[in-house]
Formats: C-alpha cells, sequence, structure tokens
C-alpha cells in the first residue's frame, strides 16, 4: 500500500511507542534506502531513535548525523525529501531497510543514488548514472541565506547567555541561575508539559487568547526548558544546533498532525529523567517538533529566539555579560 503523506496517520499512536528495534550501543541502527519505483539502492544511513521516531510519525525520512552529531531530514537543505513507502527490519533487528519515494536525487554529489560509480578490475572507479543537479548551486545557494545565518547568531547569543547564568552564581537575583546551578527542581517534566501546551494551541485545547501569540508563548517556553535540559547535561551549542533544529519542517503538515507529534513527544519525555544519556538528540528532536509547529501556524523559528532573546536582554544581571558579547550592546535602564 502506498502510505505516503498519510503514513504517520496511519501509524495511529505509534510515535508514542516503544520501537521494535535494536540500537547498537552508540544508539544508532543501519538504514538501507531503496527507491519504491525501481528496487534501486539509493543509500546506507543511521538513525537514533528520535531519528526513527519522527521518520515513522512524519512520513518524511530523518537521519542521525554521526558526523554533524544531530538529526536531519532528508532534503531539508536541498528540497530532495524522501517519502516513506514502508519500513522493514531484519531478522536480528537491528538493521533497518527503508523503501522511499524519492523526490529529485538523493546523492549530494547530485546523482540519483549513492551508489553511482562502478569499481573497475583494475581498481578504477567509473561513473555509470548521469549527474541530476549540480551541487555548488543547490548547497551553496541554501547555506548562504540571511535567515540562517541570524538564526544561528540568535541561538548562539541565546543559548550562551542561559550558560552564563548556569556558570556565574546569580542564585539570589535568577531563577533560571537557581534551576541550573543548585539541580532542585526536576526540568524534563516541564519540557513534557510546555509540548502539551503547545499541541494545546494548535487543536485548540489550549488557550489564552491570540493564537498566534499563544503559539509564540508556548514554544518559547518549549525552547527554554529544553535548552536548560541541554545545558544541565552538559550539551554544548554545537552538539546541539538548535538553529537546525529549529529551522527543520516538512512542508505542508497540517496543525492536527503536529499537534498528535507534539503530543508524541511529550509522552516520551514524560519516560525519562534529567540523566537520560543522548540528550543532545532528544533535546534537537524536540526543537525540530517545536519549529514545525511554528512553521504550521506561519510563525518564524525567529520569532520564538527572539521572544526569549528579547527577555534576557532586559535582565539587568544580564547586561554586562550581553555587552562582552556584542559591544554594540546597551545596557538596560534602570527602573
Amino acid at each position: 500500500m502506498n502510505r505516503g503523506d498519510g503514513f504517520g496517520a496511519a501509524l495511529g499512536s505509534v510515535p508514542g511507542d516503544a520501537l521494535p528495534v535494536r540500537f547498537d550501543d552508540d544508539g544508532l541502527v543501519p538504514v538501507v534506502t531503496q527507491d519504491a519505483a525501481s528496487g534501486e539502492v539509493l543509500m546506507v544511513a543511521f538513525m537514533n531513535e528520535a531519528a526513527l521516531t519522527a521518520t515513522r510519525a512524519t512520513g518524511r525520512v530523518h537521519y542521525w548525523s554521526r558526523s554533524r552529531g544531530r538529526l536531519w531530514r532528508k532534503g531539508e537543505t536541498s528540497g530532495h525529501e524522501q517519502i516513506v513507502e514502508a519500513i522493514a527490519v531484519n531478522c536480528e533487528r537491528n538493521s533497518l531497510l527503508l523503501t522511499v519515494r524519492q523526490i529529485g536525487a538523493v546523492c549530494h554529489d547530485g546523482y540519483p543514488t549513492c551508489f553511482y560509480r562502478r569499481i573497475e578490475p583494475d581498481g578504477g572507479l567509473t561513473v555509470v548514472r548521469e549527474r541530476l543537479f549540480d551541487p555548488n548551486e543547490v548547497y551553496a545557494l541554501a547555506s548562504s541565506t540571511a535567515p540562517s545565518e541570524a538564526l544561528e547568531l540568535s541561538t548562539r547569543l541565546h543559548y550562551a547567555a542561559i550558560a552564563f547564568l548556569r556558570d556565574t552564581d546569580l542564585t539570589d537575583v535568577s531563577a533560571t541561575s537557581r534551576r541550573l546551578r543548585l539541580g532542585q527542581e526536576r526540568v524534563t517534566p516541564r519540557v513534557a508539559d510546555e509540548l502539551r501546551e503547545l499541541a494545546g494551541v494548535l487543536d485548540g485545547s489550549h488557550r489564552h487568547g491570540d493564537r498566534r501569540e499563544d503559539l509564540v508563548l508556548e514554544g518559547t517556553q518549549v525552547l527554554y526548558w529544553v535548552t536548560l535540559v541541554a545545558l544541565r547535561a552538559g550539551v554544548t551549542w554545537e552538539a546541539l544546533r538548535p538553529d537546525r533544529a529549529l529551522a527543520t519542517a516538512v512542508p505542508g503538515l497540517d496543525a492536527a498532525m503536529a499537534a498528535r507529534l507534539l503530543l508524541a513527544e511529550a509522552r516520551r519525555w514524560e519516560r525519562v529523567t534529567d540523566g537520560t544519556e543522548d540528550q543532545a538528540a532528544r533535546c534537537h528532536a524536540a526543537l525540530a517538533l517545536t519549529g514545525q509547529a511554528a512553521a504550521t501556524a506561519g510563525v518564524t523559528a525567529a520569532e520564538l529566539v527572539d521572544r526569549d532573546l528579547g527577555a534576557l536582554r532586559q535582565k539587568a544581571y544580564l547586561a554586562d555579560h550581553f555587552a562582552a558579547a556584542d559591544p554594540t550592546e546597551r545596557p538596560p535602564r534602570s527602573r
């Protein structure tokens, strides 16, 4: 059956269920991806639990990048995404076979398969497939966009400011500093709560006033609490890449499906403790779904970051920190 865009919906509550896969000691499982129409092997990659959960829930293939240490959706840069037709697991449940409908070319070199070269008897390589696009054009255009650079900068500033509150004893004036330094408050349950409230904004069950303003409010809350979890676990900005997570969204996903994904993610956060390993992947996945929720409602990821960053800039006890981070920064006026 061609599940296509309805793959996640057909699985019902699967995103919150236990996954029938045995991950290795690094939390990974190898994945062979095959074209549904031709049967041709397109690529080989890896998934962790977050990537497999996102793939099953959205019907778009997500992988875990070992080199970059982050979750990524196939086609998030090029637009050449993979739509899931079926997922099979081998006899020992330690590898996966994905059958997909490939949009565009799969290989970052511009070819329809990553296996576009043949090894000759003399050891030489022969290109046996036609290149479909010029990677210099596709990826240079995507990487040079101003919004991505702006989001990178704002998330760096946001993350560094909260890290400063972790590393500097401001517990007498800052609740965030107390949460990070004293560790008396469990923060993972708050992530689950905020994910659930963000889902409620999308499905209409949680409203304060204007829907758009509610989404910015609740999305900002998820960002804040996820950042606390990551910083408590010692996750660096480079390991988390909140800018990439927030900018990862499936085009055309409706609000109802986005709400279901958020609720499934909330259930996952309810089952973990603050000391769970691979917090970078867990936090990246939660931020990716937050970015998806924002995009569904026409809210940009930058609005979420800028809202919380703006609140931090208003704290007098962070004036020196921001001045050091940005020489043009002016300290807030005393009230």
